[in-house]
This record gives structure tokens, C-alpha cells and sequence, in this order.
């Protein structure tokens, strides 16, 4: 049986690469290499999520970079071993079936597989911030990066901003600051928060009205439940919280807010929320 040998098109290399990572060194007859370059591009966001990088807005650019450089070393690779490559003979996975089918797999993947279900192996998630109540802290229409289970293990606690379901509209996600935690007494006098009858100083709130309502600047006391929270927006004059609907069950917390991956005001990209 007379070998079949091809000339290999440097184009199709690099482009084959370009839809599967590897697939241009595979089409080149580097079959071991191709897989290991495509094992490399689906690892890399695996072990960012095992050391936990993703968590900081560095530690995800720093993965989108290395990436994108990554992928583009091998479609570059690719092209330009095709160049090197005069006549080759060719194996049996140089099948164009094969190229096929790689390709069809990676745009079947990017289509319908939304982008939220690739950001969750990383182990956070996006979310919108839609309304003003925790200015100066997170501006409306920030949008932010969240780590889902940061509280499988352990309780939140006072200063952490977290996402929860609102206890009147369980289809809406509310963010806010926790103030008290289990077993403390809140009280609210006159604006000014006080914990087991000591003032509580927040450097982080704002009060835009001067004027005391006491329906919204005078609370309790009340003495925090076991497995439950006390929440307030940091701005202190325009936040629907635990104020108008009582302590949160703990239960209904989706996650802990980390920092702001893209904002109107780009100067607040990449700020860490505490």
C-alpha cells in the first residue's frame, strides 16, 4: 500500500488552531503535541481555580492573559511548523473528519454554553449591582465578581458584603454590609449603630439626610437569632434592609462580593470590596 503524503497549508494550521487549541499541530501530523498543547489550554483556568487566584480581579487578568498569549503561541506554532513542513505522510487521525468534529465541539461549546457556567468552574460568579444603596461603596451598575461559596464552611461576618435573597421577592438578589451576627443586640439611635451597647464606627457609610426619621434611623433593640444576620446598606438614608424586614436567615445567602471587574467609572475597575 503506497503512504498518502500532503503538503500541509500554514493557513489552515493557524486556523484549525485558532477554533481548538492543538488542532493545527494535530492537522500537521503532531498529533502528541496538539493534545498537549489543548490539555495545557483547559488546564490552566482549572488550576487557577484550585489555587484560588480567581478571586482577586489580578489573579483573574492574570488568567485571561496567559490564556490568550498561550493560544496564541500555538496557533502561531502551528503555522509555522506547517511552513517547515514540505511533504508529509499522513497518519490516520488526519482525517478531515476529525478536524470536523474538534471544531464543531469548541463553537458548539462557546454557542450554548453561557459564559456564567465557564465563570463558575473558577469558582465565582458575576452580578449586577442595579440600585444606589450602598454608596460610596459600590456605585449602581457595578458589576462585580462574587464567590458563591464562601460560606459552605463558615458564618459571614460583621464588614462582609454579602448577596442574599431578598426576603420579600425571592427572585431578586440584594447585596449588602453585615452589621451584626448571631447572638449580638443591635440597636439603632439617631442614626448611630450600636452593638451589645457599644457605638459602632462605620467609616464607610454615608447619611445624605440630616433629618432623623424614626421609622428608618431608630431601631430596636433586637437580639440576632442563631443561624441569622443583620444587613445594612452603606447608604444609610436610601437602603430597603434589615431594618423594614428583620433578620436574615443565613440560609438565604448566595455568596460574599470580592471586587469590581467593570464599572461606568473605570478608575473602579479591579477594586477590591471591603
Amino acid at each position: 500500500m503506497i503512504a498518502v503524503k500532503r503538503k500541509r497549508n500554514p493557513f489552515i494550521a493557524g486556523l484549525l488552531s485558532l477554533f481548538a487549541s492543538g488542532l493545527g499541530q494535530i492537522y500537521n501530523g503532531a498529533g502528541a503535541l496538539g493534545l498537549v498543547f489543548l490539555f495545557i489550554t483547559i488546564a490552566l483556568p482549572f488550576l487557577w481555580a484550585v489555587l484560588g487566584w480567581p478571586r482577586s480581579f489580578i489573579g483573574l487578568a492574570a488568567l485571561a492573559i496567559v490564556t490568550t498569549v498561550f493560544w496564541l503561541f500555538v496557533i502561531v506554532h502551528a503555522f509555522f511548523q506547517a511552513r517547515r513542513i514540505r511533504e508529509t505522510e499522513l497518519k490516520k487521525y488526519q482525517k478531515l473528519g476529525v478536524y470536523a468534529f474538534f471544531v464543531i465541539l469548541s463553537i458548539g461549546l462557546t454557542i450554548f454554553v453561557p459564559i456564567k457556567t465557564w465563570i463558575s468552574f473558577l469558582g465565582i460568579a458575576p452580578f449586577k449591582f442595579a440600585t444606589t444603596s450602598m454608596m460610596p461603596t459600590v456605585h449602581k451598575d457595578d458589576f462585580l465578581m462574587i464567590e458563591p461559596r464562601a460560606y459552605d464552611n463558615r458564618a459571614p461576618q460583621r464588614g462582609d458584603l454579602i448577596v442574599f435573597i431578598y426576603p420579600r421577592d425571592a427572585s431578586k438578589r440584594f447585596l449588602m454590609r453585615v452589621i451584626a451576627i448571631e447572638g449580638e443586640t443591635v440597636e439603632i439611635k439617631n442614626k448611630q449603630v450600636f452593638i451589645d451597647g457599644q457605638p459602632l464606627q462605620e467609616s464607610y457609610k454615608i447619611n445624605e439626610d440630616s433629618a432623623v426619621d424614626n421609622s428608618r434611623d431608630n431601631f430596636g433593640p433586637l437580639r440576632i437569632p442563631a443561624r441569622h444576620c443583620f444587613v445594612l446598606g452603606d447608604n444609610r438614608d436610601n437602603s430597603n434592609d434589615s431594618r423594614f424586614w428583620g433578620a436574615l436567615p443565613l440560609t438565604d445567602v448566595k455568596g460574599q462580593a470580592l471586587y469590581v471587574y467593570w464599572a461606568k467609572d473605570k478608575t473602579r475597575i479591579g477594586l477590591t470590596l471591603k
